[in-house]
């Protein structure tokens, strides 16, 4: 496997290498000169932990002529060390089977079904080196998870079986509890479509920095995303996904016992980066409020992708399950741009029979593009969650109704999670 070979063979990448040998170095002058700041007359901790999910996911549109069906497994293993106080060192690797695989997995396989980007994979998923400079601060080296603020630019797809993971280094930085800072830098993306997918990697220098403060109208926030995205076997000639995107976002909550409301509002510009053969200005812009009432949510919103001439406002490494409906009509946004909005209402119903924290969500969203209007379809969303003896179970349902973009689709998957 090409992925198995890029982990772990003589394709590594040669920021991981350096990162690599810093962390050599460091555990080297540990043992070897007792560094003051590092030395720990305590006892080093370890620890292993993992997640497995067995998924079952179907879906069907009306262009494809076979219903896809995939049963995918994926075990996720990590181990710890908590070598001194201030510096923990960890290596995770994970593994996705399909053990019925009669679905598009996006590396050519089925292609007349529907696509379920979750390929057989074996990888290295992180091998980091996290310092703590204080309480509040950290310094996160090497291969690693980046689920930056609401992740909408940068994300770690946690739906997906295959997580996304990045060569970075992340600075993150807690002021008290009225601030945060983050900045970080990546030079390689390793995508839940898998090394055979030929956008499953990304290289290019990529940095980010955010920062937020509280106000008395919430949390007050901006951030700038740089991203070299660099994609394919030719990879001048791949590299249409590089952007740069700044913006500015206000999150609160005022909650009176039984009753509160939570707002949320983003404004941000992207435009053409490094090495992109496009030349567009696209504008991005949020508006979302959550009504609540004991166990009950009500929650409206408009989110606005829009069109900018040669590209529209893409985020290829957001978690985008969390976006546009659970049907992934929208992953990649149409060259009009898109305009969602969306009504919602969730429940949790506590303890039901043997099942605890059961919650409950219907979603409907009316999809039209920024440019010209145009009614793209409608779509309705359903998921039910309940824990069972320490497994999460989770069942849902996408139905997407087509007016002027792509065609009808469904799907429906059942999970079962289990941390241990």
């Amino acid at each position: 496997m090409s992925c198995c070979r890029t982990c772990f063979g003589k394709g590594l990448p040669l920021f991981f290498k350096r990162c690599l040998y810093l962390i050599n170095l460091v555990l080297s002058h540990m043992l070897w000169n007792g560094g003051d700041v590092l030395a720990s007359d305590t006892p080093s901790d370890f620890s292993i932990f993992g997640r497995a999910i067995t998924r079952l996911q179907i879906g069907d549109n009306d262009f494809l002529s076979r219903r896809a069906t995939g049963l995918t497994q994926s075990v996720r293993l990590a181990a710890e060390k908590t070598i001194t106080p201030r510096l923990t060192f960890l290596v995770e690797g994970e593994a996705v089977v399909a053990i019925v695989d009669k679905f598009n997995d996006g590396t050519g396989n089925n292609p007349n079904r529907l696509l379920i980007p979750d390929p057989n994979t074996l990888e290295l998923n992180r091998l980091q080196l996290q310092y703590s400079l204080d309480e509040q601060s950290f310094l996160t080296v090497g291969r690693q998870i980046l689920a930056i603020d609401d992740q909408r630019i940068l994300g770690a797809t946690p739906f997906r079986q295959n997580t996304q993971t990045f060569d970075a280094v992340h600075f993150s930085k807690r002021f008290g509890s009225q601030a945060t800072f983050q900045a970080g830098y990546f030079n390689k993306v390793y995508r839940p479509l898998g090394g055979d997918n030929i956008n499953g990697r990304f290289a290019g220098n990529s940095y980010f920095l955010t920062g937020n403060i509280e106000t008395p109208l919430g949390r007050l926030g901006g951030f700038h995303y740089a991203l070299d995205l660099e994609s394919g076997p030719d990879v001048n000639a791949n590299n249409r996904a590089s952007s740069q995107t700044t913006g500015v976002r206000l999150d609160g909550r005022l909650h009176r016992e039984n009753y509160g409301v939570d707002w949320e509002g983003a404004y941000a510009r992207q435009r053409d980066y490094a090495d992109s053969p496009l030349n567009y200005d696209a504008k991005y812009w949020l508006a979302k409020i959550l009504l609540y009432k004991g166990e009950t949510r009500f929650g409206f919103s408009t989110e606005v992708l829009g069109g900018g001439g040669e590209q529209s406002f893409q985020t290829p490494l957001a978690s985008l399950r969390k976006f546009q409906g659970f049907a992934n009509v929208f992953l990649i946004t149409p060259i009009n741009g898109v305009v969602d909005i969306e009504a919602n209402f969730a429940w949790k119903a506590g303890t039901i029979a043997a099942f605890e924290r059961v919650s409950a969500k219907i979603s409907h969203h009316w999809f039209s593009a920024e440019r010209g209007g145009a009614n793209y379809g409608n779509e309705t969303d359903v998921t039910i969650e309940g824990t069972y003896r320490g497994n999460v179970l989770s069942v849902g349902v996408a139905s997407y109704r087509a007016s002027t973009f792509a065609t009808d689709t469904t799907r429906f998957f059942l999970s079962l999670q289990r941390h241990f």
